[in-house]
């Protein structure tokens, strides 16, 4: 079932998300009972040999292909409620250093983020598991497959009519990955309230070089955020900040790995994230400028 298997967090502590169609999806690292399921999962897939002619044709073939790689290579899988496993990566050693990397979903199961979540998953098992590269090979068609990995942090290295080589350095991913958002966010934090006026929060974005506000109550727990973008209209600037905050606001905690949090910005494109500690209380703020000052240090 792969090196050092019990060793990466996925195996040991699953990780669950709703989808994009809403549905709830868990990734976790494939156990002996999986096996069975992840047979069955690539028996299904259709149309067969349909990227870089994989699966194999025959059933036969396929069933001793998926053994294969579950003998071979470290495995994580996409489990839906409805349908068992529906999505697979697989790592595979190349060298001491560099693994080969395969993400596959079920075509039902694309376009709603398992594929996107799989790779991080997968790129955080790696390091994990001491690797300093991975490497992979996708179909020059397959543009959806080629943006999910760029996205997730994988340069092209090669490419012709009909493949791309693309690879991602996990030396970045080694410092970010045991770095903490605490040690890098900066602790003094401009806020606001709820029921003050715009106005006030435009002369704030005026005096201070910020492009949001974290919004807080009475006991500092972040309960919105207020962005100079929320003022360009007009007629919000003789509201309420409460009447025009954003509610669905992105936070991580003080201990979260800086390398998850790095992915959020790539990810959901926001300025600025609020961190706050495990009572949900504002404790500082991460921008993208204090994660490049990190690196330049």
């Amino acid at each position: 079932m792969g090196p050092h298997l019990e060793d990466h967090s996925r195996h040991q502590h699953p990780h669950a998300f709703i989808n994009k169609a809403k549905a709830p999806i868990i990734i976790k690292g494939l156990d002996e009972e999986g096996q069975k399921q992840l047979v069955e999962m690539y028996l299904a897939f259709q149309p067969r040999a349909s990227f870089n002619g994989l699966p194999p044709i025959t059933d036969e073939a396929c069933a001793e292909w998926v053994r294969g790689m579950v003998a071979n290579g470290t495995h994580l899988v996409a489990m839906a409620f409805d349908r068992g496993i529906v999505g697979h990566a697989g790592l595979f050693p190349m060298d001491s250093d560099t693994c080969e990397t395969l993400t596959v979903v079920l075509p039902r199961y694309q376009n709603v983020g398992i594929g996107t979540q799989l790779m991080r998953c997968a790129i955080q098992s790696s390091h994990e598991l001491g690797f300093k590269r991975m490497w992979l090979c996708v179909e020059a068609r397959n543009l959806r497959a080629r943006h999910v990995y760029s996205k997730c942090g994988f340069d092209h290295l090669t490419s012709d009519d009909y493949e791309v080589e693309m690879a991602l350095d996990l030396k970045q991913y080694y410092t970010s990955g045991t770095t903490t958002v605490g040690e890098v966010m900066n602790q003094h934090v401009t806020t606001v309230f709820r029921d003050w006026p715009c106005r006030a929060a435009l002369d704030m974005f005026l005096d201070n070089p910020v492009g949001a506000l974290p919004v807080v109550n009475d006991r500092c727990e972040v309960i919105g955020i207020l962005s100079q973008t929320d003022l360009i209209v007009p007629a919000n600037i003789e509201k309420t900040i409460g009447e025009v905050l954003t509610k669905a606001v992105i936070t991580v905690r003080e201990d979260c790995p800086l390398a998850r949090a790095v992915r959020t910005f790539r990810s959901r494109k926001v300025r600025c994230i609020p961190v706050v500690d495990t009572d949900r209380k504002l404790v500082g703020i991460l921008t993208r400028k204090d994660i490049l000052a990190y690196y330049a240090r």
